[in-house]
């Protein structure tokens, strides 16, 4: 997996002060979250990341991230982003 930047950063509930700024990073939540039972959505999520070979698809493995820990819960919006939704 190469090295790719998320922008902006991923800041989580869990750890408010450590955002996610990685795919590396990203990974590491996801199979920490999961654990042994990964769901199919946390597998393409990781197969996402783990293929992300170009600037884009490292973009659209970022954007599949944050999906995937808003879905989880795991997302920690701030409040002025919080009214746009």
């Amino acid at each position: 997996m190469a090295e790719h930047a998320i922008h902006p950063p991923i800041h989580l509930v869990t750890h408010p002060d450590e955002p996610i700024r990685s795919l590396e990073a990203a990974a590491k939540v996801i199979r920490r979250h999961a654990g042994d039972h990964l769901d199919r959505n946390a597998e393409n999520v990781l197969r996402q990341i783990k293929g992300a070979t170009t600037l884009e698809q490292a973009e659209a493995a970022g954007n599949a991230f944050r999906a995937w820990t808003e879905a989880e819960g795991l997302l920690l919006v701030p409040p002025e982003d919080g009214k746009r939704a």
